[in-house]
């Protein structure tokens, strides 16, 4: 197949290139050229910017386009106009693109978010789902049965320019008293290696799918709890001999009176008391497993993620704004120290 892909500099978009030469594709990469100036044999790189200049693009017959880098219906627009009669239009948009995550499962039929008073070039960060939402409606308008859409999780493995992941092995592999939060034990994580969700793209696009597919992992299997995937990140970092690891955990209470921030500061964690994220880790997938999506176990993803530990330097923009050893360090000793206050009040004749 003759492939755009719109983006293709990082992550995502890198690992799309990947999976399309591996199955023969003919590549085209069209993007800014600012991430990335080496690219594998055999890419047609042409460089600019997606609003003005797609014109550089848009006399050729492709089979189908991959947009890894549209965010507003701006972007979106754009594409649509110059890309208007290729065979496929694949466009990767988000589970933040969901009205609600109050109720589980998460299902494609599911209402999106409404957009409704936003600019369409708003690229403010607090629109993202909305803005998502609105790409796809623009999406689904100009191409029909010709558009796929693709609803990732949280887009994990080598090259995660966010470090949310990622910071669980890396802080496993400095071993110590390391801080989780206490969640109930049915507590599940969703996630998708990049490289999974860039093989099935490319795969969904061969078999000329169309329509929405949420697409994050694991499958195949009941959901990853915490306590699994902690264990997954302590044996994956003994493996490479890190110092004994000990899990401490604190009760989300007092995360939340501490002012840690979920998601963020402290990766992955929604807090279980947060009614309106019930369904963000249980979002349903059977139609991309149904379609051949497959996703790696997480010790794979682990093992991959630890190897890039050496690259980090301590200004490293994937540790910025997570939870830091010294803020960890003080959070364990005030909880510990919550913890003994609250024994010396108990009478004696209630302790043993």
């Amino acid at each position: 197949m003759e492939l755009l892909v719109l983006g293709g500099g990082i992550f995502l978009g890198a690992s799309l290139v990947d999976a399309a030469l591996a199955r023969g594709h003919r590549l085209t990469v069209f993007n800014r050229g600012r991430a990335r100036n080496a690219w594998p044999d055999g890419v047609d790189v042409v460089v600019g910017d997606r609003i003005g200049d797609l014109g550089r693009v848009a006399r050729r017959r492709f089979d189908a386009v991959i947009d890894t880098c549209g965010y507003v219906p701006a972007d979106l627009r754009a594409s649509a106009a110059a890309l208007h009669d290729v065979g496929r239009y694949c466009f990767v948009s988000s589970i933040s693109a969901y009205a609600s995550f109050a109720h589980a499962p998460v299902l494609e039929s599911d209402a999106l978010a409404s957009s409704d008073g936003l600019a369409e070039d708003d690229r403010n960060r607090d629109h993202y789902g909305p803005q998502k939402a609105a790409c796809e409606r623009v999406v689904d308008a100009t191409f029909g049965e010709r558009a796929l859409i693709v609803r990732p999780g949280l887009i994990v493995g080598p090259r995660d320019p966010t470090g949310r992941f990622s910071h669980w092995p890396w802080r496993a592999l400095a071993g110590g008293d390391m801080l989780v939060a206490d969640v109930p034990a049915d507590t599940a994580i969703q996630s998708i290696d990049v490289r999974d969700l860039a093989d099935w793209t490319v795969r969904a696009v061969e078999a000329g799918a169309s329509g929405a597919y949420n697409a994050t992992g694991p499958q195949g299997r009941d959901p990853l709890g915490w306590p699994e995937f902690l264990a997954a990140c302590s044996a994956a970092a003994a493996r490479r001999g890190a110092p004994p690891l000990r899990t401490v955990a604190v009760g989300e209470p007092f995360l939340l009176e501490q002012g840690v921030a979920p998601w963020n500061e402290l990766p992955l964690w929604v807090p279980s008391t947060d009614a309106e994220h019930v369904g963000f880790a249980r979002v349903d997938c059977s139609r991309a497993a149904a379609a051949g999506l497959v996703t790696r176990p997480v010790g794979e993803t682990l093992e991959a993620v630890l190897d890039e530990a050496a690259s980090l330097v301590a200004d490293d923009p994937r540790l910025r704004g997570k939870l830091s050893r010294e803020r960890e360090a003080a959070l364990i000793a005030a909880w510990n120290e919550r913890a003994l206050t609250a024994l010396a009040a108990v009478p004696w004749t209630q302790i043993g």
